[in-house]
């Protein structure tokens, strides 16, 4: 409660504060103001006197502060802390971080609220900025990101139009080049509706045809580079829940690096297992393989090997396995090569699977 022996200090402290100070009535007039919230607002003492507490409330924030002086009216809380609008008097927004708190008056035993009002207008308008840099940076990112997973489809689509002139017409590779216009037409239709969430299209997928697809579909590139994809897998089919083209992207990223990796040519090795509950494939290459200071950074933003690479192949591709529920871990050595193994939870039929147990090596290149 408020003495009466305080009366004076509290006068002189009120007045000179270099916030905003003021005390308003249980009904939401302005009952003091000090000289700094006039600055804040624009208004005169006289003029905050004809006021209430709403008049000058910002009206998309109007709700908010009722909700809150209702809770400190019946004590609910003890102390209001927010941030809010109010209205200049020159119909400006001003952006303050509001404290409130009730006092009661001991000769009158009068219900009042005492508000400190900091004009935090600059703060927000930074954090605005700050906001709108961020939205810009991740624009850019997706950007690059679509321009990324757009080239590799584009990149075998013109290796078989190569191999069609070449070595003549054959009917699989029409059917190759249009899945991956396909998936062209899949990857700009995402680009379009960016704004909305998007969430993986899950169904059941055999991922040995899976990988064995996306082993046919690096046909053509690795033929150019003098390297052979061997796939290997001892099952008839296994089978998880997946959005089939992603993980088809992670595989011909994978690929992709595992290629770039050995210029003077080599062999690729996809092999498949089931492992209980979960299915792996592992990646390897005989390729150049990567520093322990550069392993360590793979699939953070925009880190790549790569002169002409910018780091969203892994990141996209660690994300995507997390998405999945599985692990996407890399082993490498310099000069001896890398290896990439992934796990992802399998609903696998273990009646199919005692049906029959081969091996199945599927060749590229010579």
């Amino acid at each position: 409660m408020l003495k009466s022996n305080d009366t004076l200090f509290f006068s002189t402290a009120f007045n000179h504060a270099p916030i905003g100070m003021a005390l308003v009535s249980d009904s939401g007039h302005w009952l003091r103001v000090n000289r700094s919230l006039c600055e804040i607002l624009g208004y005169t003492e006289t003029e905050f006197m004809r006021l209430t507490f709403y008049d000058i409330t910002f009206s998309e924030d109007l709700g908010l502060s009722e909700e809150y002086f209702g809770n400190l009216a019946a004590g609910r809380i003890n102390i209001i802390k927010l941030e809010k609008r109010y209205v200049h008097k020159d119909g400006r927004a001003i952006w303050v971080s509001l404290h409130v708190s009730k006092v009661i008056s001991e000769t009158t035993n009068t219900l009042f609220y005492i508000a400190q009002i900091q004009d935090i207008t600059d703060r927000k308008k930074t954090e605005l900025l700050l906001h709108n840099s961020d939205k810009l940076s991740l624009v850019g990112q997706m950007a690059a990101g679509v321009a990324h997973e757009i080239r590799n489809p584009l990149t075998a689509v013109k290796g078989f139009l190569q191999l069609m002139r070449s070595d003549g017409v054959k009917d699989h590779y029409y059917d190759i080049v249009f899945s991956e216009f396909h998936r062209i037409e899949l990857i700009l239709t995402e680009l379009l509706v960016l704004a909305k969430p998007h969430e993986a299209k899950m169904e059941s997928k055999d991922l040995k045809q899976l990988l064995t697809d996306v082993t046919t579909l690096m046909e053509s590139q690795s033929i150019m580079s003098n390297v052979r994809i061997r796939f290997t897998c001892s099952q008839p089919s296994i089978y998880i829940d997946c959005d089939e083209n992603q993980i088809k992207q992670v595989t011909i990223n994978l690929v992709k690096n595992a290629i770039d990796s050995m210029p003077e040519g080599g062999e690729v090795h996809i092999d498949l297992q089931l492992l209980g509950n979960e299915v792996e494939f592992v990646v390897s290459d005989r390729g150049n393989g990567i520093p322990d200071d550069q392993l360590e950074k793979i699939g953070q933003l925009f880190f790549t090997s790569k002169e002409k690479g910018n780091g969203l192949g892994m990141m996209i591709s660690f994300k995507i396995i997390e998405n999945h529920g599985g692990s996407l871990t890399i082993k490498s050595k310099v000069g001896e090569g890398t290896q990439v193994r992934i796990r992802l939870p399998c609903k696998q039929d273990r009646q199919a699977i005692s049906q029959l147990d081969r091996t199945t090596n599927f060749d590229s290149g010579a």
